[in-house]
């Protein structure tokens, strides 16, 4: 195997350097049985790829938590998360370093979770979901620097191909489909066609994954940089309608998500609900099980679909807009502002946004009160159609405010309104 030392200290900054050299001293002081370490993970791949990463993942033959305490004594730092799957990470400074035993893994039925066994590197790097994640660098001291590559990955790499090592991989882990289209759309790689035929197989196996599983990875996808690519690719490959059959994405909200590249995950969700129905966006919803921003965002778009007509209307006054949009979430409409025609509707969605939701009534509850409004439910009436007066401009100041009160007062009074 190729020794790639030189490439890694011109390469990497200094701090991560000296971070993985310390590791290597710790792990030359523990047992003999446990001083294998190499670098694992995205950092290889990208290192040989000439990118940097920030991904710090390392994986020891022994005790992966008990070397992370180890580590974490020596750099001063702390250990946090340890799973039951010998991992643990390594918080020091303002780095972290994802640590691992070395195992292999076997599964009761496609989508469970694995069971683990400590084992070599080379069994390690089998269990991996792609031949260019399953290559690793030795951190020891005798080997400091040798490329570890059984599965061919650094050929795929050259090549730009992206390959899993067996025909189940799927079945063992179907969210490996989700990191497949976004591996290709981040690094422009091609799944090879032999894997794509694994994946269409195996696709179904997905009802098999929890909801906290499949989020985690569509988290991930949604904040790539080609999250757009991603997302086509996964609907075009059937990836989307095997984790639920109401998962999809309308064509105008695909190009919507690939021309704000600059917004937040959160806005694109709402891009992807807002053309859902309403038994779309409940079925998805119960299948992730996402928090409740994102609810909020994937349920508002078929309600929205319900008035989208009315704001086409040409007699619409400012405050008939105001009473249909004002119960929606700001991002929820930008959203549809992002898609509506260069129609009405799309003028009455930016007027909210951009001017009538932050119209609000000059007087105070304050100001009522000293005019005499009796305290109450009134206060909150007479405000409210203050706010309406604004939002047609049939007042202009406080005192045209004060009038509108002054003459409404004893109407609402009359029709019994201020009980």
């Amino acid at each position: 195997m190729p020794n790639v030392a030189p490439l890694i200290e011109r390469s990497l900054p200094q701090d991560i350097l000296d971070l993985l050299r310390s590791a290597a001293l710790v792990a030359s002081q523990e047992p003999e049985s446990a001083r294998e370490l190499y670098l694992v993970g995205g950092m290889v791949r990208d290192l040989l790829r000439g990118e940097g990463s920030a991904d710090i993942d390392i994986c020891i033959v022994g005790d992966g938590p008990g070397y992370a305490a180890a580590l974490a004594g020596h750099l001063g730092g702390r250990v946090t998360k340890v799973s039951e799957f010998g991992t643990a990470a390594v918080e020091a400074g303002s780095m972290t370093i994802d640590v691992a035993t070395a195992r292999s893994e076997t599964y009761d039925h496609p989508g469970a979770l694995p069971e683990v066994t400590p084992a070599g590197i080379t069994e390690d790097l089998a269990r991996r979901d792609f031949t260019i994640n399953a290559m690793a660098i030795d951190l020891s001291n005798d080997g400091w620097g040798e490329l570890i590559d059984p599965h061919r990955g650094m050929t795929d790499l050259t090549m730009k191909r992206l390959k899993t090592l067996h025909p189940a991989s799927f079945a063992d882990d179907p969210t490996r489909a989700l990191r497949a289209v976004r591996h290709e759309a981040r690094m422009g790689f091609k799944l090879q066609q032999a894997s794509i035929n694994d994946l269409q197989r195996d696709c179904h196996h997905f009802d098999a994954v929890s909801p906290a599983r499949v989020l985690a990875d569509f988290r991930r996808i949604l904040n790539e940089a080609q999250r757009a690519e991603a997302l086509s690719r996964a609907e075009d490959l059937g990836i989307l309608g095997c984790i639920s059959p109401a998962f999809r994405i309308a064509v105008r909200s695909l190009k919507a998500i690939a021309d704000t590249p600059d917004r937040e995950p959160l806005f694109h969700v709402a891009l992807i609900g807002a053309r859902l129905t309403e038994a779309e966006a409940a079925a998805l919803i119960e299948r992730i099980d996402p928090p409740a921003e994102w609810r909020e965002a994937l349920g508002s778009g078929s309600t929205y679909q319900e008035i989208a007509s009315v704001l086409e209307r040409a007699d619409l006054r400012a405050s008939e807009i105001a009473d249909l949009l004002k119960g929606f979430p700001v991002l929820a409409l930008e959203a549809q502002l992002q898609l509506a025609p260069a129609t009405r509707q799309r003028t009455a969605l930016r007027s909210w946004l951009e001017e009538l939701r932050f119209r609000e009534p000059l007087l105070s509850g304050d100001d009522l009160l000293a005019a005499g409004v009796p305290s109450g439910p009134l206060v909150g009436r007479l405000l409210d159609e203050l706010r309406q007066a604004q939002l047609d401009r049939a007042v202009g100041n406080r005192d045209d405010e004060l009038a509108l009160v002054k003459r409404r007062l004893p109407m609402i009074l009359a029709e019994g309104g201020g009980r």
